[in-house]
């Protein structure tokens, strides 16, 4: 089974709230396939045999993993943003307002 064997065909995308082809879930703006691959397609064909032919096992373990919760997203986020202000802060204040001139506090 080729890769791209499948691309043509359409579905209504329950994320998007629009038809795409299958070529899109297969690759949505990156390398691995959408997390809901294996939940939209199985009704139109074998999409577990698909992953199966085209991916490792870590490949499809990762792809069907299920997201992070928001709120997790943004706490990591946060705490990533205050590291920074941390490090900036100890190297002078570069890249703070206080270090470019601006207002500061």
């Amino acid at each position: 089974m080729a890769k791209d064997e499948h691309d043509e065909r359409q579905i209504r995308c329950r994320r998007l709230g629009h038809v795409v082809y299958f070529s899109y879930c297969r690759a949505p703006g990156r390398e691995t396939p959408c997390p809901k691959i294996a939940d939209c397609w199985f009704e139109k064909f074998d999409v577990a045999e698909f992953l199966r032919t085209h991916y490792t096992d870590d490949e499809i373990n990762e792809i069907l993993e299920p997201p992070k919760p928001k709120m997790a997203t943004l706490v990591e986020l946060i705490q990533q943003a205050q590291e920074r202000a941390k490090r900036q802060e100890k190297e002078g204040g570069a890249g703070t307002a206080e270090g470019k001139g601006g207002r500061g506090k």
